[in-house]
């Protein structure tokens, strides 16, 4: 078979599409990927052949880092200017990548994989990494920056919240469709969901609400697990005494980054931890540092989680699940989106303590917070007995068959 993937967004939207690639690019299929420009040279090598689509998303992020910030209205104003810019792209390339495909798969904000299946007549399947992308009354739309609410607020909010949302794709969905010579769509939402979307996500971290209107199919967390060593310099940090918190928020950009370091730096002063600070697209840890604090960039989480006492990130998808299946426990700090639904369930799970929302960064909270979960034997236990269920579930490739 031929087959077509299409993610727009972060490293978290694109690589568990690749992941999943490569799973049918081993079973002998042949594999195209579609995504954002930032990661079009981590491909060179890969026998996945991969087309850059639309437009670079860190740069886009870096634009709109004070609404990534924890400012949910100012996210969507920009979410709005972004889908402007990157519809047209998308709905002109996919179809021609697509041509003779025999599947499309889409994920993250991504349009031209549904357009594609429609021109050329073929089968199409949208992948969330988040419940929240599928309506329900057990929690509120990725919009709400809330988690935890009351099932009848949780069904106020999506009838509040979820049309306008819907209302801005389809006016931004339908004038570049028009411009291409398709119909327009009535229910913008259902068409980029497909008619049998999938969901991957570990079940034992999160799950469909029963009254979702969708037919969902779920799997595991495609987001591999990454073997790779440690540099020598941060396994010679991690060695030489306790175990150190984490702190990194991944994809996430940041309107002053040399003032979230100042506060993280001045949390970690407060607790007395050794702590590992990941640079990520905000360029945390610039300036000097104190010998307690080690500055990384990328490398395997899987790794370096296991090495660390807690682990304090953005509430990614795939940061979240790292650090369960790590067995230490986590504290979020929320920038946007499906981050809440995630900083909800660690504290519902037991892995962590509340949540921080990333507008309240400041040195008190965060030392705070930090204290609260660091030595805490309960949440030590509870996330330990998390990554046991969680190497448990059963392998993911029936599943991938599956959907074949």
């Amino acid at each position: 078979m031929r087959i077509v993937l299409a993610a727009d967004g972060t490293r978290g939207d694109v690589y568990p599409l690749c992941a999943l690639g490569e799973a049918w690019q081993a079973r002998g299929h042949d594999v195209v990927m579609c995504g954002p420009p930032d990661f079009e040279a981590s491909f060179a090598g890969s026998e996945i052949e991969y087309r850059a689509v639309g437009r670079n998303v860190r740069e886009f992020l870096t634009e709109a880092a004070a609404a990534v910030a924890g400012k949910p209205i100012a996210t969507l104003v920009e979410m709005t200017r972004y889908l402007g810019e990157v519809l047209r792209l998308q709905l002109e390339a996919v179809p021609r990548v697509a041509a003779g495909a025999d599947l499309v798969i889409g994920a993250g904000v991504q349009a031209g994989a549904a357009a594609a299946a429609e021109i050329h007549g073929i089968p199409y399947r949208y992948i969330a990494y988040c419940p929240v992308m599928f309506p329900s009354a057990h929690y509120a739309p990725a919009v709400v920056p809330w988690s935890g609410l009351p099932r009848w607020l949780n069904r106020l909010a999506w009838l509040v919240f979820h049309p306008p949302f819907v209302g801005m794709v389809r006016s931004q969905l339908n004038r570049q469709r028009r411009a291409l010579g398709l119909p327009p769509v009535r229910d913008a939402y259902a068409h980029l969901m497909s008619e049998r979307p999938l969901l991957a996500a570990d079940s034992a971290l999160g799950w469909v609400g029963s009254d979702c209107p969708y037919d969902v199919q779920q799997i595991r967390c495609l987001h591999p697990i990454d073997r790779s060593p440690l540099p020598e310099k941060l396994r010679s940090f991690l060695d030489a005494g306790p175990a150190p918190i984490f702190v990194g928020f991944g994809s996430m950009t940041d309107p002053d980054p040399a003032a979230t370091t100042r506060s993280v730096l001045g949390a970690i002063a407060r607790t007395g931890c050794r702590a590992v600070i990941s640079e990520g697209w905000a360029g945390l840890g610039d300036g000097p540092l104190p010998e307690c604090v080690f500055v990384t960039g990328s490398v395997s989480h899987d790794a370096l989680f296991r090495r660390c006492a807690l682990v304090v990130h953005h509430g990614g998808a795939g940061t979240t699940t790292s650090a369960a299946r790590a067995g230490v426990p986590q504290l979020l700090l929320p920038h946007l989106l499906d981050q809440f639904y995630w900083s909800g369930q660690v504290h519902a799970l037991g892995l962590g303590p509340p949540a921080l929302n990333r507008g309240k960064l400041a040195a008190a909270p965060l030392a705070e917070r930090i204290s609260e979960a660091v030595g805490n034997e309960l949440l030590l236990e509870r996330a330990r007995e998390l990554a046991t269920t969680l190497a448990e579930l059963g392998p993911t490739a029936p599943a991938l068959d599956a959907i074949l």
